[in-house]
């Protein structure tokens, strides 16, 4: 970020003393190319590096977040079919009677109450929550989705505004390499005799 202040305001600087044409002084006139040449190829780095390295991960975030979005988004029915049915079979183990001196019975009752735990996020004797920071199986799925949907949204206007950047970073280095032929071409002029100069 920096780069980019000093390089604006080295721009600036060339471009007010152009501005002036024949206030500047004729000595000045190689520092400012050289100066515009430093410009020109900071210019032409950063262009490079957003092209290579900012640009294609920005790009890879923004297409893989909405696959990843409805992959969630899928899971929830399960999820909350899962629920429903574990909470069905408890309710229905509760309610046997033959089968309660079955020595498997009451390992199949804890287990059923575990996996709605699991599931729900609640007890089955009270319905409050076991752990305040779970919801359940698919309250939990469907705030990953949206927060992850919100994600890509964000991913999306990254990837946007690094080609945008991308493409003013090479109009920049475009400009910055014209402003360099021009300091150039001024300080050629003025180191020529007055009988030899051109305009």
């Amino acid at each position: 970020m920096t780069r980019i202040r000093t390089s604006s305001l080295v721009a600036s600087t060339l471009l007010f003393a152009l501005l002036l044409g024949a206030a500047m002084p004729v000595a000045a006139l190689p520092s400012g190319a050289s100066e515009a040449g430093r410009l020109r190829s900071d210019l032409a780095r950063m262009t490079k590096l957003a092209k290579r390295e900012v640009q294609p991960p920005a790009q890879r975030l923004a297409q893989r977040l909405p696959g990843e979005v409805e992959r969630l988004k899928r899971l929830r029915e399960p999820a909350s079919t899962a629920t429903a049915q574990i909470r069905v079979a408890l309710d229905e183990l509760r309610q046997m009677s033959a089968l309660k001196l079955d020595p498997h019975y009451l390992p199949a009752l804890v287990a059923a109450g575990r996996a709605f735990i699991a599931a729900s996020g609640q007890d089955p004797l009270t319905g409050t929550a076991v752990n305040p920071g779970y919801a359940g199986l698919e309250p939990e799925l469907a705030a990953g989705e949206a927060g992850l949907g919100r994600n890509a949204a964000d991913a999306a206007k990254l990837s946007t505004r690094v080609k945008h950047l991308t493409r003013a970073l090479a109009r920049a280095k475009r400009r910055a390499g014209r402003l360099e032929a021009r300091v150039r071409h001024l300080g050629a002029a003025a180191g020529r005799p007055p009988g030899n100069r051109v305009g």
